[in-house]
């Protein structure tokens, strides 16, 4: 029965962490997607090896050069979503120590 309340107890963090890989794997691959659209294969080698700077310009490039908004909504709004999302979970299942 221990075990079981321990997992269940961990069950939460399991998950937020799966889509928080989730949404950082999509948002990476779209922005490499906007690159590729606009410098090629060449700018996909850069874009990985500058990924910082992808992460930040290439969701804005994108919308406003292309009107490909989606790397900035799912960027921008996934990172509000999962900050509204933890604070919660940190709310409602955050330990008083």
């Amino acid at each position: 029965m221990r075990l079981f309340r321990s997992l269940a107890a961990d069950t939460p963090e399991m998950v937020g962490g799966i889509l928080l890989f989730a949404w950082l794997v999509a948002s990476f691959v779209l922005d490499l997607y906007a690159i590729y659209l606009t410098f090629g294969g060449f700018g996909v080698l850069l874009g990985i090896v500058l990924a910082p700077i992808v992460f930040v310009i290439a969701p804005w490039y994108a919308g406003v050069a292309h009107g490909f908004w989606w790397p900035l909504i799912v960027e921008y709004g996934g990172l509000i979503v999962f900050g509204l999302v933890f604070g919660l979970g940190e709310k409602l299942f955050g330990n008083a120590d």
